[in-house]
């Protein structure tokens, strides 16, 4: 009973730090603009001795290395503990294979994240952040092609995550009907 309470734990856990992550990647972006249309008095001295275009493309580059550097601590992070998971759903589901085998497929995916699509989104996305690259009609497309299967990996571990959860709970839910179909002799 505590192992289903666990994976379902670590699950969520999971899950949620990809949503967070997710939506911290497009806020680092956002505030960017939202810093350059009304920067504290200060701030503003700076941005009008640097100039409103080198500023931009400074703060861009600066959102879009910490993006980099959190994504890339967040896959290595999520391979020890796709590894727990998959062994706790292991073991909460009875040693049945199907809640490990699609973690395992999760796990996957954050392997081909950490090592075939961040490193080369970094790399890319590097060329593109200051000008001549980012003139460069190619690399912007290939950055966006990167960026596109990104997301989509993003979603689908995701999803993958979901079908989890609901084999856990419909899992739990089973046990408790077969255990609540037994007389207890007293």
């Amino acid at each position: 009973m505590h192992s289903t309470r666990i994976a379902t734990f670590l699950l969520g856990a999971w899950l949620a730090c990809c949503l967070f992550m997710d939506a911290m990647a497009v806020q680092n972006q956002r505030l960017t603009g939202r810093f350059l249309t009304a920067p504290m008095e200060p701030a503003a001295a700076i941005v009008n001795n640097a100039g409103h275009e080198q500023t931009a493309l400074l703060l861009r580059h600066f959102a879009a290395e910490q993006n980099r550097y959190y994504y890339s601590t967040w896959e290595l992070i999520q391979i020890p503990l796709a590894l727990l998971l998959a062994l706790v759903v292991f073991v909460a589901t009875d040693r049945r294979i199907i809640g490990p085998l699609i973690v395992g497929l999760m796990l996957v995916l954050v392997l081909f994240q950490a090592f075939a699509i961040t490193p080369e989104l970094g790399f890319r996305g590097r060329d593109v952040d200051f000008p001549p690259g980012s003139q460069s009609v190619g690399a912007q497309a290939r950055v966006w092609a990167l960026t596109q299967v990104f997301i989509g990996v993003e979603a689908a571990k995701l999803l993958f995550g979901g079908i989890v959860a609901s084999y856990m709970f419909a899992f739990k839910s089973r046990r408790r009907r077969s255990t609540a179909a037994v007389p207890v002799e007293v």
